[in-house]
């Protein structure tokens, strides 16, 4: 009943609010690499690449109500002839009070989106559930974002959507999201769930936890999940530890190492992946990172990929 209520007073918010134009904000970030593979099955592959592209337009009616379209371009990869591929990452309303938001249209599930921030390097790598798509990062669907107490120290995150990521709808099913985040100072700690109604009995469910520490000199924190898969019988499994340290103004230094095991009855099909590298920023928004990701699969050569990264935000 109080989020229903919170909902009728945004409303009584609109409608009440100033009737001048909206507000605009335009802004974006693109990162890419030169990279090499020094070892692997795509030994001496190189190029140089541009991994993502957004392009953000924001929207501010009043205080109550905002919304938000952002483009997303993505590298075809190598030996592709498509050219850089544009979507629709997002495309909704934000409807907020003082405590409780509510989103319509495309928007951000919360899968991994504080693992991520506190993570804070998209731009070398996804998160462990990204990178191995346990879910995606945006879905089309209605959702819930408040603050359950007054210093915003327990939050939680409702969301129900298609579970197709930006793609239309492909079942009659829908995917139903759950976060609970603590938030007290600067620790984080989350606990999530997922269920994803799917055709032939094929539904998924996953939970996962993450705790983490973020303050000016460091970041850095543990992911685990588990995701079972009802048409199987398995579990997909995996954790992260990942860590960034301040080490002069302008540089700081990360590592991470996630294992995956895609099907827990298998012996011979989970993988290791390392990554580390420097983040030297010598202006604001611009950062250049020389970094190393190494892939193990079992049975298989290692993977190791030398990268100079450069991320750019405006």
């Amino acid at each position: 009943m109080r989020v229903w209520r919170a909902i009728l007073g945004m409303l009584c918010l609109i409608l009440a609010g100033p009737s001048e134009a909206a507000d605009a904000q335009f802004k974006g970030m693109v990162f890419g690499d030169y990279y090499f593979v020094a070892s692997g099955p795509q030994e001496k592959e190189n190029g140089f690449q541009i991994r993502r592209i957004y392009l953000t337009h924001d929207l501010r009616w009043n205080d109550a109500l905002s919304g938000r379209v952002r483009l997303e371009a993505n590298d075809g990869g190598f030996n592709s002839e498509k050219k850089l591929e544009v979507y629709v990452k997002n495309a909704y309303l934000h409807l907020k009070n003082d405590r409780h938001a509510v989103y319509a249209g495309m928007s951000g599930t919360p899968t991994w989106n504080v693992s991520e921030g506190v993570w804070g390097y998209r731009s070398i790598s996804k998160t462990i559930m990204d990178r191995n798509k346990i879910a995606s990062s945006a879905d089309i669907g209605i959702a819930y974002r408040g603050r359950l107490d007054e210093d915003g120290k327990v939050n939680a995150r409702l969301m129900l959507g298609n579970g197709s990521g930006v793609r239309s709808e492909k079942n009659n099913g829908k995917r139903i999201y759950g976060l609970l985040h603590f938030k007290p100072g600067a620790l984080n700690a989350t606990a999530y769930a997922d269920w994803e109604r799917r055709t032939g009995g094929e539904d998924r469910a996953t939970v996962a936890a993450f705790v983490g520490l973020m303050n000016e000199k460091f970041h850095g924190g543990v992911e685990g999940f588990v995701q079972w898969r009802n048409a199987a019988d398995i579990q997909a499994r995996g954790i992260s530890l990942f860590g960034t340290g301040r080490i002069g103004a302008k540089t700081k230094v990360f590592a991470r190492g996630d294992l995956f095991d895609p099907n827990d009855k298998s012996d011979k099909d989970h993988e290791y992946f390392f990554l580390g590298g420097l983040d030297f920023e010598p202006v604001k928004g611009i950062h250049v990172m020389p970094n190393v990701l190494v892939t193990q699969a079992v049975d298989d050569e290692s993977e190791v990929v030398p990268r100079l990264t450069l991320f750019v935000k405006f």
